[in-house]
């Protein structure tokens, strides 16, 4: 089979299909998943939080401006996709500095101390707590519900979805790139790298250097406690990065926020990793957790500043970049795409405080 399109997206997680919903009908698309089925990888493997107090400054500001944007779809729907679930950032350790240093660079904060953190989430250990502070604009989104929209959305408006083939041969002759997948050939000017933990041996294949895009593993446990809970605490988070756990329903969803170099892969969950999940989640507080109802690993892929990757190459032509998530793909990807599509397109995204954004993310920084 062959096609051809205005835009070749390769890869078929939030990235690449936010993306070809973002573009619409204003360019025809094509989006290549090596996979059977899309959003296997990462994309399905969420804590499904949307907080903008988390991660580096443009993750932060691309999650305050998805949020909105996110919101609109479901009034434009008519269904509901969040339910608050504020954040709480702890601190138990003896050296204030970790949430100091929080407080003072992340916008949005709000200090509130050790007996208010334990009145808003009653099972954490009061004498291990120092210090804490709330985010309450964080809330929980239905992931489920907003990968179905960006699928939906790019194929109402023509894109084309190649799924189950890999590309395994690339070359550009004049302006177009002639990709082989499988048992299809796509013709396109532009190709974007969407591929996840893969995008840099998507860009070797491509012809481009590789970024320094590293896949890390992180792994979610999700287990029953032995005390009573109410769904509707708030999410918490350690300062020092040793865990964060949440409501799910009567269940808690919980990680120990392991950060292990992985190959790119269909990540699965290490037994040893799943008991550190429990055993932090224990010690901080009494919820008593027991043998996991489920588990997954997800690879969050990150950049050396652990920003984003989002641009043209700079050196080979016609290849864009949309990499880097490191996890905050579903945060970002409403007004991630948005500024993309626009950028793509040579159109305004209109979107207030991300007009610099892009030149943050470049990947000409590397």
């Amino acid at each position: 089979m062959s096609t051809s399109a205005d835009i070749a997206i390769i890869g078929g997680g939030i990235a690449g299909l936010s993306l070809a919903a973002a573009i619409g009908d204003r360019a025809s698309t094509v989006v290549i998943e090596a996979e059977p089925e899309l959003f296997h990888h990462t994309s399905s493997r969420s804590a499904q939080q949307m907080q903008p107090t988390y991660g580096p400054a443009p993750v932060r500001a691309l999650t305050t401006a998805s949020i909105p944007l996110v919101e609109a779809r479901a009034e434009r729907a008519g269904e509901g996709i969040y339910v608050p679930r504020p954040l709480l950032w702890l601190h138990a350790d003896e050296d204030p500095a970790e949430l100091e240093h929080l407080l003072a660079t992340v916008p949005g904060l709000t200090p509130i101390g050790a007996d208010e953190a334990v009145r808003l989430l009653p099972p954490l250990r009061r004498d291990l707590l120092v210090d804490a502070a709330v985010d309450l604009s964080a809330v929980e989104v239905d992931v489920p519900l907003l990968l179905a929209w960006y699928r939906d959305d790019a194929r109402a408006t023509g894109t084309e979805v190649v799924t189950g083939a890999r590309v395994g041969a690339a070359e550009r002759t004049g302006d177009v790139w002639r990709l082989t997948a499988g048992a299809t050939t796509v013709e396109s000017p532009i190709v974007v790298n969407a591929a996840g933990a893969w995008v840099d041996r998507v860009a070797a294949l491509l012809g481009a250097r590789p970024r320094g895009l590293t896949p890390k593993r992180r792994t979610v446990a999700v287990a029953p406690p032995s005390r009573p809970i109410d769904p509707r605490w708030p999410m918490a988070a350690d300062v020092a990065d040793r865990f964060y756990f949440r409501p799910r329903g009567a269940a808690i969803l919980a990680s120990a926020l392991e950060d292990v170099v992985s190959e790119p892969e269909d990540a699965q969950p290490y037994a040893t990793v799943v008991a550190t999940v429990l055993e932090r989640v224990n010690a901080a507080t009494d919820l008593g957790l027991g043998a996991p109802i489920t588990t997954w690993t997800g690879l969050r892929t990150l950049s050396p500043d652990a920003s984003p990757v989002v641009g043209f190459d700079g050196e080979v032509d016609g290849l864009y970049w949309l990499a880097g998530q490191g996890g905050y793909g579903i945060q970002t990807s409403a007004a991630l795409a948005a500024v993309v599509a626009a950028d793509l397109l040579g159109t305004d995204h209109g979107l207030g405080g991300l007009d610099g954004v892009l030149a943050d993310l470049s990947p000409a920084r590397f």
